[in-house]
This record gives C-alpha cells, sequence and structure tokens, in this order.
C-alpha cells in the first residue's frame, strides 16, 4: 500500500503541482522503510540547519552537489532512526512519559539551567515541548534497544586494556600530551564559565575527561576526546604553557582564558616523566576508549544485518 501510494505522487505529479499553486500544502514520499514512509517534509526538517549552512556559505557552483551529498546524509540517518524504532517497536521496548519526564530533569539537572532557560532554548530551535518530549521518546527507545542488543555484549579484557596502555601510555615521552575542552564565550561569558567550571568539577570527581570533551567542548577536537597530541614547551602559546606545564601527568588545570574562549588541559604525560601515567590512573579511561571503539563495531555489523533485512526504498 505504501509504494502504492508513493508511485502515484510520482506519476501524479503534475496534478499535485496545481494543488499547490492553489495554496495546498502537498508533502510526498523521500523514502520508505518497510512499512514506514519518510516525508520530503521530515527530511527538510531534519536537515534544515545543514541546509541553510550549505546556502550561507557554499559558493553557488557548487551548492547544488553539496545539498545533493547533504540529503543524501540526512536521509540515511533517517532510515536508520526508522529501522531502530521499528526494532524497538517488536522487541516490545517501551519508554513511559515518566522516564522521559525523568530524563527531561537529568538534562536539566546536568545542563544547570532551569526550566525558563529550557524552554528559550528550545523556542531558539523552533521545537515546542511536546516536539522535544517526542524526539527524546525516539533517542530513549533507540538507546534502550541497542543497549540490549549490542552494548550489553561488548566486553573488554583486562589484557586488552594493558595492551593498550603498553603501546599507548609507556612509550618516552618528547613533549607534552595534553587533551583539551574549550568553550566559545559567546554573548554570555558567565554562563560560559559556570559550565566550564561545572564540567571541570566532574572531570576532577573521577569521570572520563574524553567523554566530558566528546559531550561538552565546542571545539572540533571534541571528536577525538579533546585529544590535541604532544606538544613541546617552546611551541605553546603563553597561556597554555603556564596552564600545563606545573602539572603532574593525570592533572588537570584550572578554567583558562585565553584569545579563543575558555579552556581546561589535562596532561597525560610530559617530558620530565620516564612514562606516562601509572596505569591504575588511566585504566578506566583505557577502557572507556575499547569499549567506545567495540561497540561502534558491533553496532555497525548489528544495523547492517538490520538493513540487508529490510525493505528499504529511496525516492
Amino acid at each position: 500500500m505504501i509504494k502504492k501510494v508513493c508511485s502515484s505522487l510520482a506519476v501524479f505529479i503534475v496534478l499535485l503541482v496545481s494543488l499547490a499553486e492553489a495554496g495546498e500544502v502537498i508533502d510526498s514520499c523521500a523514502a520508505v522503510v518497510n512499512q514506514d514512509v519518510i516525508t520530503v517534509s521530515e527530511v527538510e526538517e531534519a536537515g534544515k540547519a545543514v541546509f541553510e549552512r550549505i546556502k550561507a556559505e557554499v559558493p553557488f557552483s557548487q551548492r547544488a552537489e553539496a545539498m545533493h551529498q547533504a540529503r543524501k546524509g540526512v536521509i540515511d540517518r533517517l532510515i536508520e532512526k526508522h529501522l531502530l524504532l521499528q526494532q524497538a517497536e517488536q522487541m516490545k521496548i517501551n519508554v513511559t512519559d515518566a522516564d522521559i519526564e525523568q530524563a527531561r530533569q537529568q538534562i536539566l539537572e546536568r545542563g544547570g539551567i532551569g526550566e525558563n532557560e529550557f524552554k528559550a532554548e528550545l523556542e531558539k530551535m523552533g521545537l515546542n515541548e511536546q516536539q522535544y518530549r517526542d524526539n527524546l521518546k525516539e533517542q530513549m527507545l533507540s538507546s534502550r534497544l541497542v543497549g540490549y542488543a549490542v552494548r550489553s555484549k561488548v566486553v573488554v579484557p583486562e589484557e586488552k586494556i594493558k595492551e593498550y596502555y603498553e603501546q599507548k601510555y609507556t612509550a618516552k615521552a618528547t613533549g607534552y600530551h595534553l587533551l583539551q575542552i574549550g568553550f566559545a564565550f559567546g554573548a554570555a561569558k558567565q554562563a560560559a564559565r559556570e559550565k566550564a567550571e561545572a564540567v571541570r568539577n566532574r572531570a576532577l570527581a573521577g569521570e572520563d575527561f574524553q567523554e566530558l570533551a566528546r559531550k561538552h567542548s565546542e571545539l572540533p577536537s571534541a571528536a577525538d576526546g579533546g585529544d590535541i597530541g604532544m606538544f613541546k614547551a617552546d611551541e605553546m602559546a603563553s597561556y597554555m604553557r603556564e596552564a600545563v606545564t606545573s602539572l603532574q601527568s593525570g592533572g588537570i588545570s584550572p578554567v583558562i582564558d585565553t584569545p579563543e574562549g575558555l579552556m581546561i588541559f589535562k596532561l597525560l604525560s610530559s617530558g620530565k616523566d620516564a612514562t606516562k601515567a601509572p596505569y591504575e590512573s588511566v585504566k578506566n579511561e583505557i577502557h572507556e576508549i575499547l569499549h567506545k571503539q567495540e561497540l561502534e563495531t558491533r553496532y555497525k555489523t548489528w544495523i547492517e544485518e538490520i538493513r540487508s533485512g529490510a525493505y528499504i526504498r529511496i525516492l
């Protein structure tokens, strides 16, 4: 039935155009995923920020191809989202309204923001409260599904952790191996500082620095867990050198004011050390790295198996 509807939309496009000119809103199929239809409006909404950035930044001569590739990427992510939600339904995985409210409150608490500020942020993103809750529910369903089907099967043996440590953490250091988390000042410097101090306190309390960088850093290095590699002292900017050269391996700097914004550094190793940080001080950090790598590998295999067994048609 879905295929018939989508085909009809394609065949009678001329009739639909005349309706659109008459002032009626027309939607059409962008893709079919088993029993679900991904509409053009769903693609436009999901890719809105990317599409607007392309229109603003990409030269006109390259814009059509950039938009084409961006739409392909958005549709692919939406296909994956629909597959995950279908799997969750098949496996009877559920998220209640109470679960959503609890998650919502935890997000507010971790972000250190109140209801009014939260609603203002939603408005900036073009979302209302119900849309936010619907999105949160979908994320929670997908997370629970992946946790059950993939994450629960990931095991990182102790020998793998030690092997990684020997390869990455015990070589003779030739400089300062650094991780960083950065925050832009924006229009609210005090709010940025409060956020930076809150993240630093979590790192000092034992949370994984690289995971905090991935979640909270506003720098490109966030994708690598804040890892910016090795620096010699004379290669660093003065604010950076002053912040890290007095640290011991595993140490975390105060929040530093820089021309680019606020920075927090963690020293993994330095030239004054014969070896990198002691094994016990980085064991959990290595476990997180290896766990993430194994999870990504298993997830890729698992989702490809689901894709291969699904009916997927991109129109």
